[in-house]
């Protein structure tokens, strides 16, 4: 997002209202529930984009691995419900993904043996979740701005792009709290990596201001697959193909480098706001622009693949002439590992 001067007095606003809220809870001044087992609390200081989900999914994997009962809670942004909903009892899916947020829903397809929970008041879904089931740590998703609630340790995650070139606070630019806001943090997260070098010039930035020794990750393709079938797709498959990228994600640009680096060429890119809900439309936009374009082949998100699945026997009609590829993420670790082990061995 690129800086709106008319804005920017709107911005000095935020800034002063993010101020005064934070000193509230650093004098004890609003309330902060603590809960009887150790809470992790994953977040950024932007509106998106930072690779939170699939960085969730491998924390989790690493906690319940170990022996523990993991549950996360979630706000569920963009659920079309409200209240406390449990998405995943660590069995099976409990809700549709209308009522739990494309995230959430993505977290319990993702992850046998944990809880997954969602709720505006993450608080009340914390309480809830300790009263429903025996869970030994919870992950709050996306809860560094969430502070009624007290976290154990606080991870923040940054992409390498926004150290380096940082933008504005909100809504002139996309960061929703200040910099100094990273004292809070107890681990730093530096995703979507493209290179060590960008990793090391960011960790770098970061050690100078806050003394503190990054964790940096790649996005890794773990798999392709077939939307409606499942079968797994081989990414020699997409080497050398015109497809139609289709996505609703807050970084679009690092989904488009993801494709590229598979092999495939972009015909054309149906970029959507994140979180976006598809209907019917939509899904005669997609068989448009692959008609324009020549092309049978849509490689989509993780994230949109859970919005279209959403759509039921209607997308799978309307799609069927078309080959859809979901693209499966996880962030490959490449320096920091043992800072997030020795976190967890701590808790």
């Amino acid at each position: 997002m690129k800086p709106t001067p008319l804005l920017l007095p709107f911005s000095w606003l935020y800034a002063a209202g993010v101020a005064v809220r934070n000193l509230f809870f650093d004098l004890g001044l609003i309330k902060i529930t603590k809960l009887p087992v150790p809470v992790i609390s994953v977040g950024n200081i932007t509106a998106g984009g930072s690779g939170k989900t699939p960085f969730v999914a491998m924390m989790a994997k690493m906690i319940r691995d170990r022996g523990k009962k993991v549950a996360i809670v979630s706000r569920g942004y963009g659920r079309r419900s409200s209240g406390y909903v449990v998405v995943s009892n660590g069995d099976q899916r409990c809700a549709e993904s209308f009522h739990a947020g494309d995230e959430a829903a993505q977290l319990a397809d993702l992850l046998d043996g944990v809880v997954v929970v969602v709720d505006e008041a993450r608080s009340r879904g914390a309480k809830n979740v300790l009263k429903s089931f025996k869970v030994d740590v919870i992950i709050l998703d996306d809860g560094f701005q969430h502070r009624f609630l007290f976290r154990n340790r606080d991870v923040v995650l940054m992409t390498a792009q926004e150290i380096l070139k940082p933008s504005r606070l909100l809504p002139a630019g996309y960061r929703r709290e200040p910099w100094s806001s990273l004292k809070r943090a107890d681990v730093i997260v530096v995703t979507k990596c493209r290179t060590r070098s960008e990793f090391e010039e960011a960790s770098s930035a970061l050690q100078d201001r806050w003394n503190k020794q990054p964790l940096g990750t790649q996005n890794a393709v773990a798999g392709l697959f077939r939307m409606f079938s499942n079968e797994q797709v081989r990414s020699e498959e997409l080497r050398g193909k015109d497809v139609i990228a289709l996505s609703g994600i807050a970084d679009p640009g690092s989904f488009e480098d993801t494709i590229l680096a598979l092999g495939a060429r972009i015909a054309q890119h149906l970029c959507y706001s994140d979180h976006h809900w598809y209907n019917e439309r939509d899904l005669k936009d997609i068989l448009h622009a692959a008609g324009e374009s020549g092309t049978s082949t849509v490689v989509t998100t993780e994230k949109d693949h859970v919005r279209l699945k959403a759509m039921g026997e209607v997308a799978e009609r309307m799609l069927s002439p078309l080959s859809v590829v979901v693209i499966a993420i996880e962030p490959s670790v490449i320096e920091g590992l043992e800072v997030l082990e020795e976190m967890l061995v701590s808790l």
